[in-house]
């Protein structure tokens, strides 16, 4: 078996995604993602590609396709191998390719759409290489954790 990736990651991941954005969705499920969170694809580059994929806490992930695939080749420290190989298994399967189209719309999986729990309005959440899905009411009912940053994590953060 041949252990190579599968796919070249060809650049490092430079843009922190940050802020929330809500925006509708229409009839056939897509959302315009906003321009603060566009890769800039000049015409020699490669094309803005995401996966879409769970994320924590009942939110489902957008991330770019090389931030995926770099998350998705590596075994986490302390994983065991068969482990990873599960966990692997199950991301994949639960894996979409989402790829703007020319007004830079997003198209939401049908399997996705339902246990997003998404309807009329998704919000979209920069949380630094990746961003997270969700329905604004879940986020805003307390699903997704806390509601402020713990004294801890902001003593860190700002040193």
């Amino acid at each position: 078996m041949n252990s190579e990736p599968t796919a070249e990651i060809k650049k490092e991941q430079t843009v922190a995604y940050y802020g929330s954005h809500t925006r509708k969705v229409d009839v056939k499920g897509r959302f315009h993602l906003p321009f603060q969170f566009r890769n800039d694809a000049a015409e020699d580059s490669d094309p803005e590609e995401y996966m879409i994929c769970p994320g924590p806490h009942g939110s489902w992930a957008l991330a770019p396709r090389a931030v995926w695939l770099k998350s998705f080749q590596t075994r986490p420290e302390g994983q065991s191998k068969a482990d990873y190989i599960i966990n692997s298994r199950v991301m994949s399967r639960n894996s979409y390719l989402a790829i703007p189209d020319k007004q830079g719309r997003i198209a939401i999986p049908p399997l996705v759409k339902e246990p997003l729990g998404v309807d009329k309005e998704i919000l979209i959440v920069g949380m630094g290489a990746t961003m997270e899905l969700w329905a604004p009411e879940k986020i805003d009912g307390g699903e997704a954790g806390a509601q402020t940053p713990s004294d801890d994590y902001l003593f860190e953060f700002f040193g």
